[in-house]
C-alpha cells in the first residue's frame, strides 16, 4: 500500500506547532515580500542579516521551551564562535516575519510552519539546503529523518531543493482511557490488541459499540484539518495522491470502504464530530474529563494526560492487518536558513547542529512533548515510562506523512479545506463519495 505514489514515496514498509493554523495565511499577507518594511517590524527586534558576525534565529514557542531555546543558544556560541542569540516571537509570528524579511531584517535562520513554506520557496526567500546536506562537513544528513516528513519542504512545482527540514515532530496516535473501556466490558485494551495482531477496523467498531451503550462518548473526529482525518483513510490501506500529486481518494477503493466505515460510525453515534459539541467541549478537555474513551492526538498532550486520575495508554491507528504501523498524518515544522542572510555557512552550522541527533536530545530531553524528527532517539519517547507503549511515537513518526504538497503548497486550499469539510461534517447528510469528491475537487482545482 501506497499513501502517496510517485517519486516522494511514502510506503508502509518504510509533527504541532503551537501557531494557530487558520490564521497563518491571511488575505495578501504575501504581498508585501521584497517591498518596504511594515511597521510591525519594530515589535519584532530586528534581524542579522546585516548586523555582522553575530546571528540570530527565531521561533514562535513560549516558556518553557524558549529557556530551552537560550540555553541551546548558549551552547551553539560556544560551538560556533559567534554571538547566537534566540528571538522568540509572540503573537502573530507569519505577519512579523514577513515585515523583517521584506525590510531584509530577518533572522539567519527561522522556524517555517507548513502551509506557509511554498510561498517562502517561491518568493526566494530561503537557502536551498541541498548542498550543503550533500557536503562531508554538515553535522546532519538527509538520510538521518524519516522520509514522509520533510517532502513539503520541497518547491510545489517539483523542482530540485530542499528548503528546511523538521525540527520535531507530533505523530498521530490513539489514547484510550483504560478504566472507561475495562467498565464498558473491554477485555483487551488497544495497545494489548495491537501486539496480537488483532487492532483491526472491526476490533475498533466493538470498542466503540461498548462504550456507546455506557452512555459516555466513544471517539471524536476533532476538526475539519486534514491532520485529524486523513488518517482514517491512509490507516485502512486507502491511496490519497497519484504519482502527480493528484488527490484520489474519491476514487480509490480503500479510501472509498474506509470513508464509508467511518461515515457508518458518525452515523451511529460510536464517532462524533467535535464541531458539532456544546461550545467549550472537545476532544482533549471530554478526554481529560473522563468523559470520552479514546482520543486521537499526538503527543502534545502528554503533560496534561499526566496529571489524570485514570489509566492510559496509546495504540497506533488500527489497520486491516490488525498489527502493522500503517503511515498517518505527521505534524512538524521546519527550520529554514534565510536566503539573504550575509552569515549563511554560520547559520548552515547552527542548522545541522540544531536538527542533528545531539541537537535534538539536547532540546527534547526531559519530560517534553515532542517526538524526534531523526533516527536514533528512541529513547527520549519513553522516558519515565509513560504511557506504558510510549515507543510507538517513534514507530508512527517512521511511517507517517506531514501535510500533503498539494495542500501546503496552494494557500487557497489550506484555508478553504478545513471549512469546507467543517460545513459537510456538520450537515451529516452526505455520502462517502459525495463527501471525498467535493473535498478532492478542492485540493485539485482550488474550487
Amino acid at each position: 500500500m501506497t499513501v502517496f505514489r510517485g517519486k516522494n514515496v511514502i510506503k508502509e514498509a518504510a509533527a504541532t506547532t503551537a501557531v494557530d493554523r487558520r490564521n497563518l495565511l491571511k488575505a495578501g499577507m504575501f504581498a508585501g515580500l521584497g517591498l518596504a518594511a511594515a511597521p510591525a517590524l519594530a515589535a519584532c527586534g530586528g534581524g542579522s542579516a546585516g548586523s555582522g558576525p553575530a546571528l540570530k534565529w527565531a521561533g514562535w514557542d513560549g516558556p518553557p521551551q524558549s529557556e530551552v531555546f537560550r540555553r541551546f543558544s548558549e551552547k551553539m556560541t560556544e560551538k560556533l564562535g559567534v554571538k547566537v542569540t534566540y528571538q522568540q516571537v509572540v503573537g502573530d509570528y507569519l505577519s512579523k516575519l514577513l515585515s523583517q524579511l521584506s525590510a531584509g531584517a530577518a533572522p539567519d535562520a527561522f522556524y517555517v510552519g507548513d502551509i506557509y513554506m511554498a510561498k517562502l520557496i517561491e518568493t526566494k526567500q530561503l537557502l536551498d539546503l541541498t548542498d550543503y546536506l550533500d557536503s562531508g562537513d554538515a553535522a546532519v544528513k538527509l538520510d538521518d529523518f524519516h522520509e514522509g516528513l520533510y517532502q513539503w519542504c520541497r518547491p510545489a512545482d517539483g523542482s530540485p531543493g530542499l528548503y528546511g527540514l523538521p525540527v520535531d515532530c507530533s505523530p498521530l496516535v490513539f489514547w484510550f482511557n483504560k478504566d472507561l473501556l475495562a467498565e464498558a466490558g473491554v477485555s483487551t485494551d488497544p495497545a494489548a490488541q495491537f501486539e496480537a495482531g488483532t487492532w483491526t477496523q472491526d476490533a475498533l467498531t466493538d470498542l466503540l459499540d461498548k462504550i456507546r451503550a455506557t452512555k459516555k462518548k466513544g471517539l471524536l473526529i476533532g476538526s475539519g484539518n486534514w491532520f485529524d482525518w486523513f488518517g482514517w483513510m491512509s490507516t485502512f490501506g486507502g491511496t490519497l495522491f497519484d504519482d502527480s500529486g493528484k488527490a484520489v481518494f474519491d476514487s480509490d477503493p480503500k479510501s472509498q470502504e474506509a470513508l464509508a466505515w467511518l461515515f457508518e460510525q458518525l452515523k451511529s453515534g460510536n464517532i462524533a464530530y467535535s464541531g458539532t459539541l456544546p461550545q467549550g467541549q472537545s476532544g482533549d478537555v471530554l478526554f481529560y474529563a473522563g468523559q470520552l474513551a479514546c482520543v486521537t492526538s499526538s503527543r502534545v498532550i502528554l503533560p496534561n494526560v499526566k496529571k489524570l486520575k485514570f489509566g492510559f495508554d496509546i495504540a497506533p491507528l488500527p489497520s486491516l492487518s490488525g498489527k502493522d504501523v500503517m503511515p498517518v498524518p505527521v505534524n512538524t515544522a521546519a527550520l529554514s536558513v534565510n536566503a539573504k542572510s550575509k552569515n549563511q555557512a554560520k547559520a548552515l552550522e547552527f542548522l545541522g547542529n540544531y536538527l542533528n541527533a545531539e541537537g535534538q536530545r539536547f532540546r527534547l530531553s526531559g519530560g517534553g512533548n515532542a517526538v524526534p524528527s531523526v533516527k536514533g532517539l528512541d529513547d527520549i519517547v519513553t522516558e519515565g515510562h509513560v504511557p506504558a507503549h510510549g515507543s510507538l511515537f517513534n514507530d508512527v513518526a517512521a511511517k507517517g506523512y506531514a501535510v500533503p504538497s498539494a495542500i501546503a503548497g496552494n494557500a487557497k486550499v489550506a484555508n478553504e479545506l478545513p471549512r469546507l469539510v467543517d460545513k459537510m461534517l456538520k450537515a451529516g447528510n452526505g455520502t462517502p463519495r459525495s463527501f471525498s469528491g467535493k473535498v478532492v475537487q478542492l485540493i485539485n482545482k482550488g474550487s
